[in-house]
């Protein structure tokens, strides 16, 4: 399967809604492989939100992942493939977590977050379980041949497990969907009808 890597980083596209007034309707904005963001203002005091859509062929777009982050790290595509570091609300509905987020096409889309945490953890040889309950995704970095993925770890909690990288290709990102869609969970998205599929490893 032929590759194409590009980036498109959606803070400029948040920009654009951020002008005084009125809030304007959402527009959709075209990314790249189908792809493109819905951006919704808010208000003066709030700042816009960003969801991400697939239209591909598609009349009408379809809601992938509703709360897109705005810390200006970019969104890999290969094909119709997405790779994103993302808001994703709490059980409560609060944000203020991170996760890395795959999806194809209309999705649905899939929190790999700690599938490449289990990588990252293997590759610098720190406890994969105990990792889990303290590290959490970062960054989100394009290389010249691979992605890396950087994870913080909440050392004041346990302060033998650093923070750490994973360097990951998409071969790899691909194994991970494959093996997310035969034994992943179908959740919902907090407070939305966006479904996505995460494996449970415990925590």
């Amino acid at each position: 399967m032929r590759l194409t890597l590009t980036v498109a980083i959606i803070p400029c596209l948040l920009l654009m809604s951020c002008s005084r007034g009125a809030p304007a309707p959402p527009t959709f904005k075209p990314t790249q492989s189908g792809f493109g963001v819905l951006v919704k203002p808010i208000g003066i005091d709030v700042g816009p939100g960003a969801a991400m859509y697939y239209k591909g062929t598609n009349q009408n777009p379809v809601l992938v992942w509703p709360t897109i982050g705005t810390a200006g790290y970019p969104i890999l595509y290969t094909n119709d493939i997405a790779l994103m570091l993302v808001d994703k609300p709490d059980a409560r509905g609060e944000m203020g977590n991170s996760a890395v987020v795959v999806v194809q096409g209309v999705g649905p889309a899939m929190d790999i977050s700690n599938d490449v945490l289990k990588l990252a953890a293997e590759q610098n040889h720190v406890d994969f379980k105990r990792a889990l309950k303290v590290c959490d995704p970062l960054r989100l970095n394009r290389l010249e041949s691979a992605i890396r993925v950087h994870f913080t770890s909440k050392q004041y909690q346990d302060a033998d497990i650093p923070s750490m990288e994973a360097t990951v290709t998409w071969e790899q990102i691909f194994e991970i969907m494959e093996d997310v869609k035969k034994t992943g969970k179908t959740n919902k998205v907090t407070n939305t009808d966006v479904p996505y599929l995460q494996k449970d490893y415990g925590r």
